[in-house]
């Protein structure tokens, strides 16, 4: 019995021995392949162009590839060796293409079945291709609009649009705006100039206003926002118009000969900011021009000078209007008294 059982374990050895020895490479497991060095060039052309599609496969396992295949828009194109070994070695696929927009990726399939795709999602934009000329991706405009809708003729109002070039350029020839029909260049305030946003600014008179936004490429193709009509407002309003006022009036010196100069002066403030139109100071009843003496047009000291006053006695006033409707007049009613001129 004790042999019996030696030459039982002895066969079993034997047996496990030979299934190992029996496994064949496919059974002990297949790599697949890589790909590597992919691209497809050149990426802008026309409908003559021959775009080549060009990447290199290798096998850990050393297998040849059952098919190498570029597709373009998941059309198959067959890929052929051009360099080193079957399993380690460039393939490449020449093309010509319609024109449009494409997209590609590459597929591969080692002889024993295991395969791969590059990228393995999803596909490579390109090439681009034009009908006589290098197709060109337009341009896009984008979140177009005025800061802000509503307000007065005061107001600094903002167009914004942003601009985008899918092409290597590196920037547009004009991105602008037409508000009520006049055309305004815009500059770049963030971003790139191929990739950002940009702005004008102005103000604009009372009434209702329309505007777009174009940009001509850096290859000359021009877009518009909105594609078709243009965008209403700002919806602007002028605010109620205050008068002027005028303080600190005087006339220097309140006396003197008829050989003294004097000066008649008044401060003029404009809430509004609206200029002087009308500055005069009425002397003895004759109006005389005032000009501006110091500060600003809307918030100055304005004075008129003169000499030569033979009569003793002079009465004058002042008068100023804004522009829009808006008058002053110091005193409101009447006048005042000077200045009082001796012979001597």
């Amino acid at each position: 019995m004790r042999v019996k059982h030696y030459a039982f374990a002895a066969a079993s050895v034997i047996l496990l021995v030979l299934s190992f020895a029996s496994l064949s490479p496919a059974a002990q497991g297949n790599h697949k392949p890589c790909l590597c060095e992919a691209m497809m060039t050149p990426q802008e052309g026309t409908a003559r162009t021959v775009y080549v599609a060009s990447v290199m496969y290798r096998d850990q396992d050393d297998d040849a590839p059952a098919k190498v295949e570029v597709y373009v828009d998941n059309n198959a194109y067959p890929m052929r060796l051009v360099g080193g070994r079957s399993s380690d070695g460039t393939y490449r696929a020449r093309l010509t293409l319609p024109p449009g927009e494409h997209a590609y990726y590459f597929y591969a399939q080692d002889a024993r079945g295991a395969d791969e795709r590059w990228p393995r999602y999803g596909a490579k934009p390109g090439p681009f291709v034009g009908q006589r000329k290098p197709y060109n991706r337009m341009s896009i405009l984008t979140g177009g609009g005025v800061y802000f809708d509503y307000g007065t003729d005061r107001a600094v109002y903002t167009f914004k649009v942003h601009y985008a070039d899918k092409d290597d350029v590196s920037r547009p020839r004009k991105v602008r705006v037409a508000v009520d029909g006049i055309w305004h260049d815009m500059k770049l305030h963030k971003g790139s100039p191929k990739d950002g946003d940009y702005l004008y600014q102005a103000m604009l008179p009372s009434g209702p206003h329309a505007y777009y936004f174009a940009a001509v490429d850096e290859k000359g193709d021009c877009v518009t926002l909105p594609q078709h009509g243009f965008l209403r407002g700002p919806q602007v309003e002028a605010p109620p118009n205050k008068s002027p006022v005028l303080l600190d009036e005087r006339v220097t010196p309140s006396t003197g000969s008829t050989q003294t100069t004097f000066g008649y002066s008044v401060n003029y403030r404009d809430e509004d900011l609206d200029p002087a139109a009308v500055a005069i100071v009425y002397v003895d009843g004759v109006p005389h021009r005032m000009s501006l003496s110091a500060g600003k047009s809307y918030d100055g000291l304005y004075c008129y000078s003169a000499r030569t006053y033979a009569d003793p006695f002079h009465d004058y006033y002042f008068y100023f209007e804004d522009g829009r409707g808006g008058t002053s007049r110091v005193p409101a009613r009447g006048v005042m008294h000077g200045p009082v001129v001796t012979k001597w």
